[in-house]
């Protein structure tokens, strides 16, 4: 896999995140203060500015009650 792909693969991931978390009404602040993650480090993940480690997507996904292999399935459509 080349870089370019991952990039889109990862960028896929976060915008199925984050729009999985506008659709529960979750805000970014709230989000933040419950994973414990500042809110300008969501901001910049969900603007594909900072690409998240894995923990970190993972600890995103898990806080949305969303199967993270099915979110990458859906990603690499």
């Amino acid at each position: 896999m080349k870089k370019r792909q991952a990039q889109e693969i990862s960028d896929k991931i976060i915008s199925i995140l984050r729009e999985e978390r506008l659709k529960k009404g979750i805000t970014q602040y709230k989000m933040a203060k419950d994973t414990g993650m500042s809110k300008s480090s969501i901001l910049y993940i969900e603007n594909c500015t900072q690409h998240p480690t894995l923990y970190t997507a993972l600890l995103l996904a898990d806080y949305l009650k969303l199967d993270f292999a099915e979110i990458v399935q859906e990603a690499l459509k």
